[in-house]
């Protein structure tokens, strides 16, 4: 009799054991795929911020206003900062490149699918409002995202003001989307290895990013140069291909 209460609170402790395990795995991973905020310290800050970081697109001759395009699909696009720094004439006087980052916000475009080959990227809709300079407060928070006030204000009148009506739901809907994505800690090893290029860095996204597939991912390099990694989604924000 002993013995049976014995392997029967043996077995009772084991289940529960057994369920504790399962129901924490399963609250990790709901956590784990829930909207992440960007956590206020986790990059690098000013001392000050700027203030001159207005954005008037008529001040470029190579900018553009197209306020008559459809929105078809969206593209983030992350910015590899080494590059970029590497390759900008001046760019250690940007904030940027005075301290390490690896992948940036570039941006997130509205989007218009092309139908011939060859055809201008004018067709996307671009500049549809001028707006004034971005709240401080949102700078703040999403400037580990974007660290540049000058690209968060760039960024938001070129593409943000085609499809969003205030920059703070542009900017969390940017946080909302790259908080998805699982950055790989081995750029700089393929990068390093002349025998790698792009696909690698591809396959490294989709290793730890089981809901990507090959083609809802574009990279860009120039001269075995890591320029940007772009993903692709649909009005509703599900990943797509990559037109």
């Amino acid at each position: 009799m002993t013995n049976n209460r014995i392997r029967c609170l043996i077995i009772f402790i084991v289940t529960g054991l057994l369920i504790f395990l399962i129901v924490g795995t399963i609250i990790y991973l709901v956590r784990r795929s829930e909207h992440r905020v960007v956590h206020p310290d986790a990059c690098p800050r000013p001392k000050q911020y700027q203030t001159n970081y207005d954005y008037d697109y008529t001040k470029n001759s190579k900018e553009f206003r197209n306020t008559d395009s459809s929105v078809d699909y969206f593209q983030l696009s992350l910015s590899w900062s080494p590059t970029f720094c590497g390759g900008k004439q001046n760019s250690h006087n940007l904030f940027q490149c005075q301290h390490v980052f690896g992948f940036v916000v570039h941006g997130l475009w509205p989007s218009k699918t092309k139908t011939g080959r060859g055809q201008s990227n004018n067709i996307h809709p671009r500049n549809c409002r001028n707006e004034p300079p971005i709240p401080a407060d949102v700078i703040k928070k999403y400037f580990c995202l974007m660290p540049s006030e000058k690209l968060m204000q760039d960024e938001w009148e070129k593409h943000g003001t085609c499809y969003w009506q205030k920059p703070e739901d542009y900017f969390e809907k940017i946080n909302y989307l790259y908080s998805k994505i699982n950055i790989p800690n081995n750029i700089n090893d393929i990068l390093n290895n002349g025998t790698l290029g792009y696909k690698s860095i591809k396959q490294s996204f989709i290793d730890i990013n089981p809901q990507l597939k090959w083609e809802e991912i574009n990279v860009m390099m120039r001269k075995n140069k890591l320029h940007e990694v772009a993903f692709c989604y649909d009005l509703n924000f599900n990943h797509i291909k990559c037109i």
